[in-house]
């Protein structure tokens, strides 16, 4: 074994010395980031009239008759424009809140949602009744009355927007009017719309938020009409007034006009550059699965500036009719198609560690059905790379060669002695064994496990009680039901082996 030792560690030694002290890293690090966004221009329609646009001279009833009340909803929509494209999540929350001004008030939770894009709407119902109801438990448990009821209607909207530079903007905007209950009557009062602007982490933006209500009607003579709107009817929409969506949203390919796209690119390296081209080239892939793919450019190849945005237009009229057009030569059509917006970024850049040479493609991947649009909601993605390598010490090579060097010390010190150990003289033989070290050394081999040699033994303690056994079998079962261990004492032929259990003493006595 000392031998196979020192042959191990002579060429353990041998290779250290042989192996590369030093490993590479990546001596160029570097890193691409990319964004799409887009807005969705509507024609004319009645799924999302602007309901803000109101001429001068209509007036929208502010008060109703509670007597011809089927139903009433109202709705709160809410705009974020912001002077960098961003991508926009809005927290909304909408409370109702009872009171009797100057004497008490209760709040409660009536909508509570999540929103992407700049543009969103919700709509929720106003239970009069419900609200009389809890109001009079109320006044029955105070004990005081009032002839109206107010009712504050709150939406609160949390929004926050990342750039396609990395920047955050946050900011709360809260929009209310008021609902007044008395016995005959509804009544709507404050401002139906408000609006903010701000500034934060170098984006200017500007908040709207408006309240719109549909009241439903039972058969009157006073109105002559079924629904009362505060938009108007849908009929009456000012053509004039354009319609945005945001992303995130299932749009409708009959009532879009078109769509404004944009590519935000950024690129990050860890070594100055000298020099820097991009070259951008934007397409688009339409998909029938299985069947066929057509690609269509939406943005020749151009060379850009260093962290460039363009903008593009996606016709999805103009998708249809490639479509209709390879339906009608190939006889394959589809229920749903892929439509794939692709970007493709080429950089090249001079670095002090060499040249970065690389191709960056993002993908924002769709469905285009026969009534419906949808993207995919993740718009943003980056990719990391790297070239060249740098130096760095390894101590791979140098701990071999430590562990080796010792191989090499301890082999020889084992080869020396036993050397040492043959040159010595024969030693004369070993007189017999007595009978009771021969038991004893039986004993030692059938009972290893749960003897413990020991020097001396502990003194026999007052009013300590010692029971002598017949056998050291009888011991070791004692052991076995004590979880205890066997002491053994050894001296002048005489072996002692007991176990101490509080104040008994087992023992068990081997002498010649």
């Amino acid at each position: 074994m000392a031998g196979a030792l020192l042959a191990v560690s002579v060429g353990g030694l041998a290779y250290s010395f042989s192996a590369p002290g030093e490993t590479g890293i990546p001596g160029v690090s570097y890193g691409h980031s990319s964004q799409f966004n887009y807005q969705v221009y509507l024609k004319p329609n009645t799924l999302y009239g602007s309901s803000i646009q109101q001429t001068e001279s209509e007036e929208i009833p502010r008060v109703f008759f509670r007597n011809i009340i089927k139903d009433v909803r109202l709705a709160f929509s809410y705009k974020f424009d912001s002077s960098e494209s961003a991508s926009i999540t809005n927290d909304v929350v909408v409370t109702i809140t009872a009171q009797d001004p100057g004497m008490w008030q209760k709040e409660i939770t009536v909508l509570e949602e999540s929103h992407t894009g700049k543009v969103f709407r919700v709509d929720f119902p106003l239970s009069l009744d419900s609200l009389d109801s809890m109001v009079d438990d109320i006044e029955e448990d105070i004990g005081v009355t009032s002839s109206e009821r107010n009712f504050i209607i709150k939406a609160t909207v949390h929004t926050t927007g990342r750039t396609a530079s990395g920047k955050v903007v946050e900011d709360d905007f809260s929009h209310e009017i008021t609902a007044i209950l008395k016995t005959k009557t509804l009544e709507l009062e404050g401002d139906f719309k408000g609006s903010d602007t701000g500034f934060g982490a170098g984006v200017s933006y500007k908040e709207e938020g408006w309240f719109d209500y549909e009241v439903r009607l039972k058969n009157n003579k006073l109105y002559g009409a079924t629904v009362l709107r505060s938009e108007g009817l849908p009929t009456a929409e000012d053509s004039s007034t354009t319609q945005i969506l945001g992303p995130g949203l299932v749009y409708f390919p009959r009532i879009i006009d078109t769509i404004k796209a944009s590519f935000s690119y950024q690129f990050n390296c860890n070594r100055a550059i000298s020099s820097r081209s991009e070259e951008v080239e934007i397409t688009a892939i339409v998909e029938n699965p299985g069947a066929w793919n057509k690609t269509l450019v939406l943005l020749p190849k151009t060379k850009q500036p260093a962290d460039f945005t363009v903008s593009f237009p996606v016709d999805i009229d103009y998708f249809n009719e490639v479509i209709d057009a390879i339906q009608a030569e190939t006889g394959a059509s589809g229920g749903s198609y892929n439509l794939k917006i692709k970007a493709d970024v080429r950089t090249i850049a001079q670095t002090d560690w060499g040249v970065v040479n690389d191709l960056y493609t993002q993908t924002l991947e769709g469905k285009l059905a026969s009534s419906t649009l949808t993207w995919d909601k993740e718009l943003s993605q980056s990719q990391s790379g790297s070239i060249g390598e740098a130096a760095a010490s390894s101590s791979g090579g140098s701990d071999l060669r430590d562990l080796s060097i010792a191989g090499q010390v301890i082999a020889v010190l084992a080869l020396l002695y036993f050397g040492w150990c043959r040159t010595q003289p024969v030693p004369a033989p070993v007189a017999e064994i007595s009978p009771v070290e021969a038991a004893a050394a039986r004993i030692r081999k059938k009972y290893k496990q749960v003897l413990v040699d020991i020097e001396e033994l502990p003194e026999v303690k007052p009013g300590e009680t010692v029971i002598p056994l017949s056998s050291l079998d009888d011991l070791v079962r004692i052991s076995d039901d004590l979880v205890k261990p066997v002491l053994h004492q050894e001296s002048e032929g005489r072996h002692v082996y007991c176990i101490i259990d509080g104040s008994v003493r087992y023992q068990y006595i081997s002498q010649s």
